[in-house]
């Protein structure tokens, strides 16, 4: 009797491990990773930084895709509202983790929306000071557009990057008709502002 009970016990050990075993092979990060489409590595970010600004599509006229040229941004930096720098290794890691992971939370992304109203930017620099990466998000959309080098994550999670954001400081979110409505009014405002010898003309 003992030793069938011990058979048993030993059975539902090995069996709840295969399961398990299983369901991290599945489910778990290493399936869904794709950062080995990435052509720089983790350990060639040594700095990152992250910007926040009105829907960049409804103010900035080139509407180009490649938004960074000659080592800088390419649009009116002026309409930038923040700016945070990350140095710290844990952090640039964690925001690394979270890019590199497709997101398979229903309800979390828009992987083929038309929608893109991009108000975030993340820019990732070497030890050199150069960008060898960038990625622009639509937190309202689920969507994105990166560099070349950095496959487009546009099943990114949404709510955990914007988590991130939040943890990191930056503040600006469109995320209520009530910011709606403001974001409106401001960018409707720069149609009808002129800047004449560096003035600001109305």
């Amino acid at each position: 009797m003992k030793k069938l009970l011990v058979l048993i016990i030993i059975s539902s050990i090995v069996s709840c491990n295969r399961s398990k075993g299983f369901e991290d092979e599945t489910n778990g990060k290493k399936e869904l990773d794709y950062s080995d489409a990435f052509e720089f590595k983790l350990e060639a970010i040594k700095r990152v930084e992250i910007f926040s600004y009105p829907d960049r599509l409804a103010w900035d006229t080139l509407r180009h895709k490649g938004i960074i040229r000659n080592n800088k941004i390419d649009f009116d930096a002026s309409m930038i509202n923040e700016k945070v720098t990350l140095l710290k290794e844990n952090q640039i890691r964690e925001l690394f983790n979270l890019i590199k992971i497709h997101c398979k939370v229903e309800g979390d992304v828009a992987p083929y929306s038309s929608c893109y109203m991009p108000r975030n930017l993340i820019l990732f620099y070497n030890d050199k000071n150069k960008i060898i990466g960038h990625i622009e998000l639509c937190f309202e959309c689920g969507t994105s557009e990166s560099s070349n080098n950095l496959k487009e994550n546009w099943d990114y999670c949404k709510d955990d990057v914007k988590d991130f954001f939040k943890k990191a400081g930056i503040k600006y979110f469109v995320d209520s008709e009530e910011k709606e409505e403001k974001e409106r009014l401001f960018l409707d405002s720069l149609k009808t502002t002129k800047i004449v010898n560096n003035k600001v003309l109305k």
